[in-house]
């Protein structure tokens, strides 16, 4: 009987071995108990109606007893196996559309994966290129702008409705008649910006640009110059996003003009600083900073 019990648990376990070995143990060990049980109570009747005088029950009543016993365990075993075994069946299906699901999300995954990266790659490509654009536009923004000049602190109304016919007249005042053997011709001269209590740039657009640049090398040359007991400053007309970058050189340029140490902002943003015979340029502020910072005072 046990070895036939045991053949029914090895077969069981190379069915499968998700099962827990535990539940069926514990199954199997309830039902052996019980059958122990009642050959137990079968011994005590036996030995009680011998000790009473009566006549001892027949061997093969025992063994049919026994074998009906064995029967009833067998096919209660069975029947148990049997509901173990579909319950495997179930899982084993269960986790086959489990599998098979998980492989389905893994391949997504793995492609969606596939696609983000070309994303992130087609990104990049579109930022250079927006940079590059936008660096393009930039120059051909201040290409257009390389014949103007930036006229500060001049009075508002100072110009009247001519203000073309003013400056051709107040530039060469200003900056001496000697300097002009001809005429400076303008195209046309505007303010910009909302008005205020101080006074509106004026950009002065001149026909010829040697002209433009002969106006700001004089006005550099003289220093400094006034109009009605105020200051005026000549400056080159930059697009907004070339001025702000050069204007991040104005400490740097304050420091050197401290030390005494010749400079140039040269376009469209690169600090020349000569120095005992020697030319620095500097692409950066941050650079040019630690240039100074270790520059020996004089």
């Amino acid at each position: 009987f046990l070895m036939h019990y045991n053949k029914k648990i090895n077969k069981s376990k190379t069915k499968s071995s998700q099962v827990p070995e535990t539940s069926v143990w514990q199954v199997i060990i309830c039902d052996t108990q019980n059958e122990r049980k009642r050959l137990k109570h079968l011994h005590i009747l036996t030995t009680r109606n011998m000790a009473d005088g009566e006549k001892e029950l027949p061997i093969s009543k025992l063994l049919n007893a026994i074998k009906e016993t064995k029967e009833d365990l067998t096919k209660h075993i069975d029947k148990k196996m049997a509901d173990i075994q579909t319950t495997l069946t179930k899982i084993e299906s269960s986790l086959n559309a489990l599998s098979e699901q998980v492989e389905e999300m893994e391949a997504r995954v793995s492609a969606n994966e596939d696609d983000i990266k070309d994303a992130h790659n087609r990104v990049d490509k579109m930022e250079k290129l927006t940079m590059q654009l936008k660096d393009k536009i930039d120059d051909l923004e201040n290409c257009s702008r390389r014949s103007n000049l930036r006229i500060l602190n001049i009075p508002e109304q100072a110009e009247g409705r001519d203000a073309v016919g003013f400056l051709e007249k107040f530039i060469p005042q200003i900056l001496g008649n000697d300097n002009f053997t001809s005429h400076i011709t303008l195209e046309r001269v505007h303010r910009i910006g909302k008005k205020s209590d101080r006074p509106r740039p004026l950009i002065a657009k001149f026909l010829n640009f040697r002209d433009k640049e002969k106006v700001l090398r004089l006005a550099r040359s003289r220093g400094e110059m006034t109009y009605e007991n105020k200051k005026i400053s000549f400056f080159p007309d930059y697009s907004a996003d070339l001025q702000r970058r050069r204007d991040e050189f104005r400490d740097v340029k304050q420091r050197l003009r401290v030390k005494e140490i010749e400079y140039a902002l040269m376009y469209p943003v690169q600090l020349r600083i000569r120095h005992q015979g020697s030319i620095k340029i500097f692409p950066t502020p941050a650079e040019a900073q630690r240039y100074l910072k270790y520059l020996p005072s004089e």
